[in-house]
């Protein structure tokens, strides 16, 4: 195409936003919810954090979606203190990153405990609105209604646990 044939850039980028644009809105109401975990999230993506526990922390991103961060091990006082810091050698926030618990001393922060983080979990808007609603209620374990336990009883075995074993050769018959 040479250079007379070309569109106008103002053309071009108008077919673009009016033809393409519009497409991946509606493609993505048709979709399931990808719930796949993500290894990393962009720095600049994250709007805002909300801890949810020890061990569990909510990232808010800018485009309205929400990642549930589940550390593999509880990192203490991170639920009491509420807030923690990260480095990072990237322009990504991974899994294999450490926060840091940030401890009010008088009117200083210094650091607490460092914990590594787990995968990102993607959340739909109205699950991480329910995981804060259980959070202000108080609720131990997000979810824990969901499941219904009750006392069972085992079997009674009529015959003693001796009888299995076999008696031990007698001294005597040799």
């Amino acid at each position: 195409m040479t250079r007379s044939q070309r569109l106008p850039r103002g053309l071009f980028s108008l077919v673009t936003s009016l033809g393409f644009g519009a497409l991946p809105s509606f493609a993505q109401d048709d979709a399931p919810f990808d719930r796949t975990p993500q290894d990393c999230v962009p720095l600049t993506a994250i709007d805002r954090t909300r801890v949810v526990d020890d061990q569990t922390i909510l990232f808010y991103m800018h485009n309205d979606r929400v990642f549930r961060n589940y550390m593999p091990r509880k990192c203490p006082g991170l639920e009491r203190q509420n807030r923690f810091m990260y480095e990072t050698r990237s322009s990504r926030l991974c899994s294999i990153d450490m926060i840091t618990v940030l401890e009010q001393w008088g009117t200083r922060l210094e650091p607490g405990f460092t914990c590594k983080l787990g995968d990102f979990h993607p959340l739909s808007p109205e699950e991480a609105e329910d995981i804060e609603e259980l959070r202000k209620t108080g609720e131990d374990e997000v979810g824990s209604e969901a499941i219904e336990t009750s006392p069972a009883e085992l079997p009674h075995d009529p015959a003693p646990a001796e009888a299995d074993v076999p008696a031990p050769p007698d001294a005597a018959e040799e």
